[in-house]
């Protein structure tokens, strides 16, 4: 692989203007699809399938949160012990690199909530339009009007998680003044390539890989070598 094309993957992964092509579907057209000229128990099928996803997505959305939590609770704890031990004022930007975990994780954390619930909604999506022929409209029928959303609940605490981090961030160089522009000897440069990687990666997250684009896709098919002896 030359040159080139390392540096041009290597933007590519944190921005690409490549955007969804999709067109949108009008109800009559989704009538047509799942519900016209089909069989009761086909109808059924596909509505069970949708409640099977709908589950699965709610029930791995929280394996998800759990799994972040265990990351924030680790950072945590090691930003305080650290901060607190004899090792901090000859190692201080170790506590940046903390810092930095913690951040990209719980920022990963919130996106990941975003992306479960926007799999979520699609699911409820499918049920609602679909009860009707085999249920009745038992799904969208409530007895409350207003409630609280757990699930969004979880989203604005994994966003003032982030938000505490990048205090964390700003406290960081308040402290210690890493960055004096005077000479380049004031400048750490561990903390340096830790922040341009930590933006490397927030951008790969919102601009470039990490964003779910629903492109025509490409296939090929290989066949593996098979024999009998």
């Amino acid at each position: 692989m030359g040159l080139k094309k390392i540096f041009k993957s290597f933007f590519a992964f944190a921005y690409t203007k490549e955007e969804s092509i999709m067109e949108q579907m009008t109800e009559d057209e989704y009538i047509e699809i799942f519900i016209k000229g089909r069989k009761k128990e086909d109808i059924e099928n596909t509505y069970k399938k949708a409640w099977e996803a709908k589950n699965f997505e709610i029930e791995h959305y929280w394996k998800r949160a759990n799994y972040f939590w265990a990351f924030q609770v680790a950072s945590f704890a090691g930003y305080f012990t650290f901060i607190s031990s004899k090792g901090y004022e000859n190692n201080k930007p170790v506590l940046y690199f903390i810092v930095c975990i913690g951040l990209i994780t719980c920022l990963a954390w919130t996106f990941i909530n975003s992306g479960s619930k926007t799999w979520q909604r699609h699911w409820e999506i499918h049920v609602d339009m679909l009860e009707n022929e085999i249920t009745g409209p038992l799904y969208k029928i409530v007895t409350s009007p207003k409630t609280y959303s757990v699930s969004k609940i979880n989203e604005i605490v994994s966003r003032f998680i982030v938000t505490i981090w990048f205090i964390l961030g700003i406290k960081y160089f308040q402290d210690n003044l890493t960055f004096k522009f005077t000479t380049w000897e004031n400048i750490n440069i561990q903390v340096l390539f830790s922040s341009l990687s930590v933006l490397y990666f927030i951008s790969a997250m919102t601009l470039g890989y990490g964003r779910g684009r629903f492109g025509e896709r490409k296939v090929k098919f290989y066949k593996r070598k098979f024999k009998t002896e």
